[in-house]
């Protein structure tokens, strides 16, 4: 059977799941090793939360239409909260997978193993659940902020390469500043983010807030030049 693999991280990822990008890809390596799948390609979203549409979800739209173009039989993920945190998404994508032959396979099995009413029953469950665990985990952080906010603390860390001002209101580019310049140079250049991680001595998932942070290098520097 040939799949492609799709992971997807969020800012907030781990403490949603604990399960990040690095997790999620040896996940889905074992799994077809495992039953002897070919794995012939693998899509990433990072910084993309679980409950963004379909429509604006780029990467999974391009892992959909690839298992069609590559004539593959399934889509493979690590979780099911993975491919989306919305019930109407994983439907959606189901469709568009079986328009082709194809189906989503959940290395947790949560319901993909068939199409037999039990087991779309459970997909259907584990879809419901993983919205409201969303949704619950959005409104405790909500309430911590509204009270962090009420007490006067700062909200957030200061982003890689910056540290507050001391004594006084703002960020200043801190000593990690020509590393989060050099991340965002490389990346520029068209280098992947396990390449960059390579080069940095970074994880994967470091990579990954640094650029969905800054964009780009000329990004980064003019944000510095607003802080100074």
């Amino acid at each position: 059977m040939r799949v492609v693999g799709f992971y997807r991280v969020s800012t907030n990822a781990q403490v949603e799941s604990g399960l990040g990008l690095e997790a999620q890809q040896s996940a889905v390596k074992n799994y077809c090793l495992t039953h002897g799948f070919e794995l012939v390609s693998g899509f990433t979203e990072g910084g993309v939360s679980g409950k963004t549409p379909l429509g604006e979800r780029k990467e999974l739209l391009r892992a959909l239409a690839s298992v069609k173009t590559l004539e593959a039989d399934a889509l493979v993920v690590a979780k099911l909260d993975r491919l989306s945190r919305d019930p109407l998404t994983q439907m959606t994508a189901e469709r568009v997978l079986a328009k082709s032959g194809a189906r989503i396979i959940s290395v947790a099995g949560e319901g993909t193993e068939g199409e037999d009413p039990a087991q779309v029953l459970l997909r259907r469950i584990m879809g419901a659940v993983a919205e409201a665990e969303a949704s619950f985990t959005g409104a405790r952080v909500r309430e911590a902020l509204r009270a962090k906010k009420e007490r006067g603390e700062r909200l957030g860390r200061p982003p890689f390469g910056f540290q507050r001002r001391p004594g006084a209101p703002g960020l200043i580019p801190d000593k990690r500043f020509p590393e989060a310049l050099r991340v965002m140079e490389l990346r520029d250049q068209g280098h992947t983010y396990k390449f960059i991680g390579d080069q940095m001595g970074f994880t994967l998932n470091k990579v990954f807030r640094i650029v969905s942070r800054w964009g780009d290098a000329q990004s980064l520097l003019e944000r510095a030049q607003h802080y100074e």
